[in-house]
């Protein structure tokens, strides 16, 4: 099909291509505020055109409730620490749900132990001087400088406690549970009806952490460590199509990773390999061994069905290689195992090009001297420093993906936090690009796995703007103002699907898309779900993939990120072939039998679109309609008010899943009166129909005990680990974290309580927690 740039009457043109918007956002939770809808249709002359009046009917259809998290950047009252990226930040959960003719709003922060330490601690990091900001940070004012959390990169780090989990990547629906997750933490168990916490995944004592030997000296010299880094999938699987109880093919359980790429700064060979000489010396002494990371586990979790609050359970195996000259060797992550996938014999890992480097991380505490008006008058120092020490480590040319069969996990017995990792072999296959996304038909006839796969080249999510970023040389100017965003594209990316023997690893046919006016920075994709995710459904196959691609800009390539790329042998396009203007961002629905583009829409400048979520519609099956296209695209829209760019105006957009083209657009903002929606950026999404009858075998929608739950997974992770704990610490957790956590204060009722003399709130934890 021709695919034509849309033309919007009425629609002002825009100054830049990226709004402010997409680094603001409020910190503020919302309770169910029903929002207001608007129009966009098709005039006479084929163009979009806002209808004038104000309309509050959805589309015949729409129903149940999407589920989207994002990282909270830069809140108008509380200014972004120096040096921090845009997807650093406490996760907020927004449920867009569809009630009786409504689109209601409900948010709530994923407020985890973690999160309340952090309030209390407390400290305005912006000044010359640190400055204490609540009664326990000025009573215990040197631990609390020190203990204080810091953000580097993609993390936000304290090095006395340790590493906040932030909950603000993803989810996973398990039946009628829903999960929150992220790569650096645990995943939790929301309520889908209060948005409250719950309980991790798994005890602490059950995980292991990234780097463990920085939390056993910790541990060792200060007494304690309670946050340790644990690195896991943030995207597990579960499967509820089958009915026996192969792992990952129950509705009480689910698949996830636990691994440790170790150290990944710069030298990380020859750092790497003193490592693992020293973890050989120790292999076998259960307290040494794994000190410096490097290994790769696959996690089976299982609720347990029966009782409230009986300890689940969680097995695990140790990935190594079944193909390849390292055969028999441990698989070993360059960059991020960030997704996983599963069809009705495998279970596929992929590492993408997502990294946490440790230079990142500690930047911070190393040279946060850099953030003191002194130093910020010697802007070539801090250059200097960024660009020797704080330099991005490329991403690989290649993707990387690991399959596992699901016979293997009967075959080899897995076992428990305290025995010795049983081996799973995993075969390794080499795709030609880097991967953002990837999806796979459940099916696999013969052993044949169909993968569906978006590929970006010259990029690297982790890499954000700075202040000491220049622009490229004769370019346009690089968006300075947008501190802390992603960095753009530097090549053409490409839609793929792959057909791979999943019991030898080849790969047996490849078949691309790629396209200069669309297949830029192909991100994040939505697709009706197929029969492992709902039980309902009986599709297998991936017939329509809705991908979201983020388009290319100038606005966001620093001359840092242009010289890093434009040698690289790998390449698409050669870099002075780039597009001189900026290419919009798409929403694409892909044929994935015919790969070709049946449908498309190019959003209007100044608009970014994240989180795309197919919604199935309640509406009868039209005859000879595809059952995967039947219903609706919902997607969150990030824009700047037309009067003023320094004021975010955010909204939710609606599309008819069948025809972007002809039928009406259904834009979703806040009511008149109303102060206009200032959302996160937010990535992945999920959706249920129902959340009314939740789990009834536990009564999630009893108050009393959703915080029981808290209480005992609370107290079961904390006290073991603080019995050599100094008396601060102990109090931090006896007088805040436990009880804090446990009611799940808000956080505005958190602030004003820590501001004042008496902020304890006491919590019995006097249960046995050996």
């Amino acid at each position: 099909m021709k695919h034509l740039p849309a033309h919007f009457v009425g629609e002002p043109s825009r100054k830049f291509f990226v709004p402010r918007s997409v680094i603001k956002t409020i910190r503020d939770e919302i309770t169910d505020l029903p929002l207001m809808v608007r129009q966009y249709v098709k005039n006479s002359n084929g163009d979009w055109e806002l209808i004038a009046q104000d309309t509050n009917e959805l589309p015949a259809g729409l129903q149940g409730y999407i589920f989207t998290v994002g990282a909270l950047f830069q809140a108008q009252d509380r200014p972004q620490e120096d040096g921090t990226q845009l997807y650093t930040g406490d996760g907020m959960i927004y449920r867009l749900g569809f009630e009786r003719g409504q689109a209601i709003l409900k948010t709530r922060i994923a407020k985890t132990p973690c999160y309340y330490a952090d309030l209390a601690t407390a400290g305005d990091s912006n000044r010359a001087v640190w400055q204490p900001q609540t009664e326990f940070a000025k009573k215990h004012r040197i631990f609390s400088f020190f203990a204080a959390f810091r953000n580097g990169g993609p993390s936000r780090f304290s090095i006395l406690l340790g590493g906040r989990n932030q909950l603000n990547t993803a989810f996973l629906k398990v039946g009628d549970r829903l999960i929150v997750t992220i790569d650096a933490g645990r995943p939790y168990e929301v309520d889908p009806n209060s948005l409250e916490l719950l309980a991790p995944i798994g005890k602490a004592s059950c995980w292991l952490g990234i780097f463990p030997i920085v939390s056993r000296l910790v541990a060792k010299f200060a007494g304690s460590y309670p946050f340790d880094v644990y690195i896991n999938a943030a995207h597990p699987v579960a499967d509820t199509k089958k009915a026996n109880n192969i792992y990952g093919s129950t509705i009480n359980g689910f698949l996830t990773t636990n691994y440790s790429t170790g150290y990944n700064g710069l030298y990380r060979k020859p750092v790497n390999w003193l490592f693992d000489k020293i973890n050989h010396i120790f292999r076998g002494e259960a307290t040494a061994k794994e000190q410096f990371g490097r290994f790769t586990d696959l996690i089976y979790y299982t609720f347990d069905p029966e009782t409230e609050f009986s300890e689940p359970e969680l097995k695990r195996w140790r990935l190594i290689l079944a193909n390849g000259q390292q055969k028999g060797k441990p698989v070993i992550v360059e960059q991020s195992l960030h997704q996983l996938a599963i069809t009705e014999d495998f279970i596929i890992l992929a590492d993408i090009a997502f990294k946490m480097e440790f230079s990142q991380i500690f930047s911070p505490f190393l040279f946060g001297f850099l953030k003191l008006k002194l130093f910020q008058k010697f802007w070539s120092l801090g250059a200097w420093i960024y660009g020797n020490f704080l330099r991005g480590i490329p991403p690989l040319p290649n993707g990387i993906i690991y399959i596992v069969k699901r016979s293997d996990l009967e075959k080899y017995p897995a076992c428990t936090a305290d025995t010795e990792p049983t081996t799973l072999p995993a075969l390794q296959v080499i795709l030609p690009h880097e991967i953002s996304h990837f999806a796979a038909d459940y099916n696999n006839p013969d052993g044949k796995i169909t993968l569906h796969v978006g590929h970006i080249n010259g990029w690297d999510v982790t890499e954000w703007i700075t202040r000491y970023d220049l622009s490229v040389a004769n370019k346009h100017n690089l968006r300075c103002d947008l501190e802390g965003m992603q960095v753009s594209t530097t090549d053409l990316g490409c839609l793929a699907k792959y057909a791979i023997d999943g019991n030898t690893g080849e790969i047996e046919n490849i078949q691309t898309i790629r396209d200069s006016g669309f297949t830029w920075s192909p991100s994040i994709y939505t697709h009706r779900e197929l029969s492992r995710d709902d039980a309902n459904n009986s599709e297998t196959q991936i017939k329509n993939l809705y991908w979201l691609c983020w388009g290319f800009s100038w606005e966001l390539i620093p001359q840092r990120i242009y010289d890093a790329y434009k040698s690289r042998e790998s390449r698409t396009i050669p870099i002075e072939d780039l597009p001189s203007d900026d290419k919009p961002l798409t929403l694409v629905r892909l044929d994935t039998k015919t790969m070709t583009v049946a449908d498309s829409f190019q959003f209007p400048r100044g608009y970014f679109v994240s989180s795309p979520q197919f919604v199935p519609s309640s509406e009868p099956l039209p005859e000879g309609a595809d059952p995967s296209t039947h219903g609706f695209i919902v997607c969150v829209v990030l824009a700047d008010n037309l009067d003023n760019e320094e004021e975010p105006c955010d909204e939710f957009w609606v599309f008819h899943a069948d025809d972007f083209q002809n039928k009406p657009i259904y834009r979703l903002l806040a009511p008149s009166g109303c102060k206009p929606l200032n959302l996160a950026l937010t990535l992945h999404t999920t959706w249920m129909r129902e959340i009314g009858n939740y789990n009834q075998t536990k009564r999630y929608d009893d108050e009393g005990i959703r915080q029981q739950i808290r209480k005992e997974s609370v107290c079961l992770d904390y006290k073991s680990r603080l019995k050599r704990a100094n008396s601060v610490v102990h109090e931090l957790f006896d007088d805040i974290v436990y009880g804090y956590f446990t009611q799940q204060l808000s956080e505005k009722e958190a602030i004003s309580r820590l501001q004042q003399s008496d902020y304890k709130i006491r919590c019995d934890c006097s249960i046995d927690c050996e």
